[in-house]
């Protein structure tokens, strides 16, 4: 029991003996934590953004309000759509079908503002995997965009590939930032608790010449990095927790709910390595 009051003891002391790399270091940690939430968070939400859209048709043709109408013309066309090789499949998309899944995907207060149904009836035209080439999927645009009633024809998923693209630069981009961060929050701490040993340099020396092990003295300094992480952990979470209540009325996916206890186990982790390796360079 003794030997847990001195390491609190000791590990205490050494955190107020450098106040200022402390305090240096939990808030760099702090920072570097917030940061790399919300870049988990921008991942996330592109993932789910990407699942989310992953079942959508590939292509859109729009019909003209004066053929959408006629039940027979409608058939025929789809009919003829079908019958291209390139086509898995096509589905009939009415005027108030297209209503209901607007309102179902951004909520009805945009239509609101308009008078009747703006939405125009379409098809939803899936692809045949072996064609989903871009030159395929121009030439299938041309041969429906010819057929008598269609207004337009989009490619739908172009934006999802747009989404694609750039999670690939996000993730390179998050990596890069990422390892510059752990690399800055590695120095800090070890910065820290080297401050700490050259504080005690004298007291370690001694403990070491009375037969004091290894593991004695180097707990409290170990527990110390620790700490630090803990506490700019706890900085990180606070400061996302302000971003979440700030932006609470907008639809952003915050990640699973295990996320804060993520949070101090990576701040704690960090401060472990942190110290360990200042420990082993000048305490082994």
């Amino acid at each position: 029991m003794g030997t847990l009051f001195y390491f609190i003891h000791e590990t205490f002391r050494g955190l107020f003996a450098a106040k200022v790399m402390t305090f240096v270091s939990i808030i760099t940690i702090g920072a570097s934590l917030f940061f790399m939430s919300i870049i988990g968070i921008g991942i996330y939400n592109i993932n789910g953004l990407l699942k989310q859209t992953g079942n959508q048709a590939d292509i859109a043709v729009y019909l003209k309000d004066d053929v959408s109408s006629k039940e027979d013309s409608v058939a025929v066309m789809l009919w003829r759509i079908k019958q291209d090789e390139k086509v898995k499949n096509a589905v009939f998309i009415s005027k108030d079908s297209a209503v209901k899944k607007f309102t179902e995907m951004y909520g009805g207060e945009m239509l609101d503002a308009v008078n009747g149904n703006p939405l125009p009836a379409s098809f939803d035209v899936y692809i045949v995997d072996r064609y989903r080439s871009n030159k395929d999927i121009r030439e299938l645009q041309e041969q429906i965009q010819m057929q008598r009633g269609v207004e337009s024809v989009r490619y739908s998923k172009e934006w999802i590939d747009l989404v694609e693209r750039f999670r690939v630069y996000f993730l390179v981009g998050a990596v890069l930032l990422i390892t510059l961060m752990v690399l800055v929050l590695h120095i800090m701490i070890t910065n820290s608790i080297k401050l700490t040993i050259y504080a005690r340099q004298e007291l370690v020396k001694n403990m070491l010449l009375v037969g004091a092990t290894r593991f004695f003295i180097n707990t409290p300094f170990i527990l110390e990095g620790m700490i630090q992480g803990l506490f700019g952990a706890c900085t990180g979470l606070f400061a996302l927790t302000i971003v979440k209540i700030t932006f609470a009325n907008v639809p952003v996916l915050w990640g699973p709910s295990y996320v804060p206890a993520l949070f101090l186990l990576t701040g704690a982790f960090f401060g472990w390595i942190g110290s360990m390796s200042a420990v082993r360079k000048f305490l082994v």
